[in-house]
């Protein structure tokens, strides 16, 4: 009967994946594929009621973070001031913060950022797209297109509401879009690119333990990736803020005067934003979407296997007699 079993479950279902440690599904959105079987019309709205929730619990920590950037770049204090204030206000006064435009603008990203994620891989589903690296893509894509520009919007009204007073604040240079977009696409170049490809440097040339691999450059790639993206982060707040035209040692002067800040604030936000969203929004579907009972399913072609082959056996028996006689 086992064997009957292993060889039904290596016909009808996938290879069985090998269990990783419990991380693994909070640091990689796509560690396990999922087998919802409710209709577009019953699961669409769980999607978007998933991607609601994880946004909640994610964008608290961001919003405080990225606001404290905005605030030390643009001389309102500095970081660790502003830091020390949103987090009072956020348990001391939860209804102002939680009512906030900080808060509400980051909300919007990645309620924004997990509903594409989450109905695009409903939209994969209802397409029947099986191939694992083409659904990744389909996925990735359209969640980068969707966080990219929702948080070059959301940065532009941070930096014309908590920046320089002196600034146009009716306007945002397209230099500064450009730029805020640029870092992100970085990040997510980094994130869901590089990462993969350096893990697997490291497991087949270097000989390391998979896991380890995926866990070191999953966690340490994108936390890296940002001292490259801070200067763009920095230059364009600092544009926005003055506008006209200036030397360039002044313009390297205020990228060198912010960048440790701003590159460990950002490379701190990419837990939450990367892992917590990503987990958290993951095993909200897995809890509230109806997926497939593998052992009900195994049992069932077990069966119909079995009575199939009993038929078969009594027909065969059948015709024997009917040949003896």
């Amino acid at each position: 009967m086992e064997d009957l079993k292993r060889k039904i479950s290596k016909r009808f279902f996938t290879e069985p994946r090998e269990e990783g440690p419990w991380w693994r599904s909070f640091i990689f959105s796509d560690a396990k594929r999922h087998g919802f079987i409710e209709t577009t019309m019953s699961r669409a709205p769980k999607e978007i009621g998933c991607a609601f929730a994880a946004s909640f619990l994610v964008s608290p920590l961001v919003s405080i973070i990225d606001k404290c950037i905005v605030q030390d770049i643009s001389r309102h204090g500095t970081f660790a001031a502003a830091l020390k204030h949103s987090s009072t206000e956020m348990i001391l006064h939860p209804r102002t913060f939680f009512g906030g435009l900080s808060f509400r603008l980051t909300f919007a990203v990645y309620f924004g950022t997990y509903a594409v994620a989450n109905l695009s891989e409903l939209f994969l589903d209802v397409k029947k797209i099986r191939d694992d690296e083409q659904r990744k893509q389909g996925k990735v894509i359209a969640s980068s297109i969707a966080n990219i520009s929702l948080l070059a919007w959301r940065d532009s009204v941070f930096a014309r509401v908590y920046g320089s007073e002196t600034a146009n604040a009716t306007k945002t240079p397209f230099r500064t879009l450009s730029l805020f977009a640029a870092r992100d696409a970085c990040t997510m170049y980094a994130t869901f690119y590089l990462a993969p490809r350096a893990a697997k440097y490291l497991q087949t040339e270097r000989g390391w333990e998979r896991n380890t691999a995926e866990l070191s450059m999953a966690l340490g790639i994108p936390v890296v990736s940002q001292f490259a993206t801070a200067p763009m982060h920095i230059h364009a707040m600092d544009y926005f803020n003055r506008p006209q035209p200036l030397p360039w040692t002044d313009r390297l002067a205020i990228i060198a005067h912010e960048f440790h800040t701003v590159a460990f604030a950002r490379g701190l936000r990419i837990l939450p934003a990367f892992g917590i969203g990503s987990f958290s929004n993951n095993k909200l579907r897995e809890l509230f979407i109806r997926g497939h009972n593998e052992n009900k399913l195994l049992n069932r072609k077990i069966t119909i296997l079995m009575d199939e082959a009993t038929r078969k056996a009594k027909e065969q028996e059948r015709r024997t007699k009917q040949h003896l006689s």
